[in-house]
C-alpha cells in the first residue's frame, strides 16, 4: 500500500523534553521536517508508561532518511563509524577498557 501525502511516522521514541528538542533541531537542521508528540499531562507523574514517552516524527516520505540520519549521529557519538557501524558496544575480548579497570585511574 502507497503512503498517503501527509502521514507521519514515529522514528524514535525518547523519554525527556531535552532529548526531543536535540533529535528534532537535528533533523531539521538536516533539511528533515520533523516534531516532538507527548502525551504527557502535567497533572500525572513522568513515568506512566506510555504517558512518559515523547515521540519523534517526521513525514512518511522522509522517515529513511531521517533514520539513516540519526543511525549515523549515534554511531559517530560513539567513536562507532567504521566497518563496525552498528554493532553493539560490548567487549568481545572480556578486559576492561583502558583507564576503567579497577585499581587504574
Amino acid at each position: 500500500m502507497a503512503e498517503e501525502p501527509g502521514e507521519w511516522d514515529i522514528i524514535k521514541v525518547v523519554g525527556t523534553t531535552e532529548e526531543a528538542t536535540i533529535v528534532v533541531g537535528f533533523l531539521q537542521s538536516s533539511g528533515i521536517d520533523a516534531e516532538a508528540e507527548s502525551l504527557h499531562a502535567s497533572e500525572f507523574p513522568t513515568d506512566l508508561g506510555d504517558l512518559s514517552e515523547i515521540r519523534i516524527r517526521v513525514p512518511s516520505e522522509q522517515a529513511n532518511d531521517a533514520r539513516a540520519l540519526l543511525d549515523s549521529r549515534e554511531d559517530i557519538a560513539t567513536g562507532d563509524e567504521g566497518e563496525d557501524s552498528g554493532e553493539p558496544l560490548d567487549d568481545e575480548t572480556g578486559e576492561d577498557p583502558p583507564g576503567e579497570g579497577p585499581g587504574k585511574p
